[in-house]
């Protein structure tokens, strides 16, 4: 495993990454924005064994393995320079605040003809069908994969995905386990992997996918950089201490910054075996982090129904692939939560952006992985990347990669 190293010091720049029209959360009374840097608090990277004693508070520590240890400190703002001069730090950056933007809620879908499904919302679907995921379900379902949600937590109690749960998870934003503290979680989990046939709601891309919920992002539907950092470690951990394949989606991002600890989580991940995908963004401008880093992750822009860009999805040269991400039926938690109060129902509703087409990608990939076990991380990518339908301009490009994703033609059919 090729050893990853960090600039001796990292000063960061900003570009936007929220979505067009979309209700701010947590922006309000001088709180925090997406990519504002959290007062007081430094992320610093320290060289494998070296010992770390800082002038400041640790509040947490993230073993990466030969990547080092990074410590989370508090107090630390002014303490830049004398850090940067320490011979086993190799890098310092900002712990950055990241933010799920929500659209409003969209009227009701109209329903679509139902084939071969008691999934009473089957038919408001349309993008099962649409990438021929109906028919690559005829091959495998996904089952024995395992995909990580790293986000707001999984309503596990969900009756579309209860079956699927492989664990009640872990919390890395305060909580006791991955239950879903927001709403947005659940959604992007039930996409990838809501059981079908069963008489509930929806189905999933790849229905008989196991799903491990992962807390990063609090009830504001915000968090940070070392935080995610952290579920990203946890994910891979349990792919690799449990013996399974592991996808882990990361329907989140912040702007588009240098970011070390996340490159760091990546190659961590990926040094683990899984498959990293995460969105690109909501803001039709430059792809975010952690998608940005494509060594490590694939980056998703969103599509619509007519196999356009969606005019929120974020765009540039690391677009792995595209996948639609408009009106988005599936699971929302079946309790109260942060996400009705912008007009989403209770157990089912309808979501657009980034943040759906990645779990799009998830289940694919999903299938794919079931389908040949013996493959690794980066053939399974490039696999989705191979069977992929050409968008835009021919070849590789800007808006959609490769192509929009194909469930069926990534499944030989």
């Amino acid at each position: 495993m090729a050893k990853i190293r960090g600039a001796a010091f990292v000063a960061l720049t900003l570009a936007g990454c929220g979505v067009a029209q979309t209700l701010p959360l947590g922006t309000q009374g001088g709180a925090m924005v997406d990519g504002q840097a959290v007062p007081g608090e430094l992320i610093v990277q320290v060289k494998p064994g070296a010992r770390f004693a800082p002038q400041g508070q640790v509040g947490q520590s993230l073993d990466l393995g030969e990547a080092g240890t990074f410590y989370l400190t508090r107090g630390q703002a002014g303490q830049t320079g004398s850090l940067a001069k320490n011979p086993d730090i190799v890098g310092v950056q900002p712990n950055r605040f990241v933010q799920l933007p929500i659209t409003p809620a969209a009227p009701n879908l109209p329903a679509l003809a139902v084939p071969e499904s008691n999934d009473p919302l089957y038919g408001k679907q349309w993008y099962l069908p649409h990438i021929a995921t109906d028919r690559a379900w005829g091959v495998t379902r996904g089952k024995g994969v395992v995909a990580a949600v790293v986000d707001t937590g999984v309503d596990y109690d969900h009756p579309d995905l209860a079956g699927n749960m492989v664990s009640k998870g872990k919390s890395f934003a305060g909580g006791k386990d991955g239950k879903d503290v927001f709403g947005h979680g659940t959604h992007v989990a039930g996409i990838i992997a809501a059981t079908m046939n069963n008489g509930q709601g929806v189905a999933g891309v790849a229905p008989e996918a196991g799903i491990l919920p992962v807390t990063v992002l609090g009830a504001n539907g915000g968090g940070n950089l070392f935080a995610i950092a952290g579920g990203i470690k946890y994910a891979a951990d349990y792919g690799k201490n449990n013996k399974v394949k592991v996808v882990i989606n990361l329907s989140l991002g912040g702007p588009a910054v240098a970011d070390p600890i996340s490159k760091a989580a990546g190659w961590y991940a990926s040094g683990k075996g899984a498959l990293l995908i995460a969105a690109a963004g909501n803001s039709s401008t430059a792809v975010g982090t952690p998608a940005r880093i494509k060594e490590y992750f694939m980056a998703v822009s969103a599509t619509d129904n007519k196999d356009a860009k969606a005019n929120f999805s974020n765009f540039g040269p690391e677009i792995s692939v595209g996948a639609p991400g408009v009106d988005i039926m599936n699971t929302t938690p079946t309790y109260d939560c942060p996400l009705n109060e912008h007009g989403y129902a209770k157990n089912y509703a309808a979501l657009r952006g980034t943040s759906m087409a990645t779990p799009v990608v998830a289940g694919v990939a999903a299938l794919v992985w079931a389908k040949n076990p013996g493959w690794d991380w980066k053939q399974v990518r490039a696999h989705l990347e191979k069977t992929s339908k050409d968008l835009g301009t021919p070849g590789h490009d800007t808006h959609f990669g490769h192509g929009l994703v194909q469930a069926g033609a990534a499944l030989g059919l």
